[in-house]
């Protein structure tokens, strides 16, 4: 049985200056918690959209952004802290969220049985 992580494989959420603007790029773990980004990707998404349409980056400087992984630039650094500190209000707690379910639902006593055993009863 493989053992089961102590944490949650957050997003990584990265500022990056690139001479006078500045760049965030975010990208997923691999974990199965990681798999609520997928089944919430609409969701998500709309939420990203939105954060961005707020904070008014144009959609040209916007080369990926999806509930998995983004990349947006030419960014103002205001607008680069904006979104970040959006995509951790947003993403992180999701993943988190999923880990701690999954820690619950793995914790509970299932009973598996087997076609023999069903037989007999």
């Amino acid at each position: 049985m493989r053992k089961t992580a102590s944490r949650a494989a957050v997003p990584i959420i990265e500022i990056i200056k690139n001479g006078a603007t500045w760049e965030v790029h975010w990208d997923y773990q691999e974990a199965p918690e990681s798999s609520i980004l997928f089944k919430r990707k609409d969701y998500l998404g709309g939420y990203i959209d939105g954060s961005m349409d707020m904070i008014g980056i144009p959609p040209a400087n916007v080369r990926c952004a999806s509930s998995v992984t983004g990349a947006v630039k030419k960014l103002t650094e205001d607008q680069a802290l904006k979104l970040r500190d959006a995509l951790e209000r947003l993403l992180i707690p999701v993943v988190t969220n999923e880990f701690t379910r999954l820690q619950k639902m793995s914790e509970l006593p299932h009973l598996r049985l087997t076609d023999t055993e069903q037989e007999t009863f």
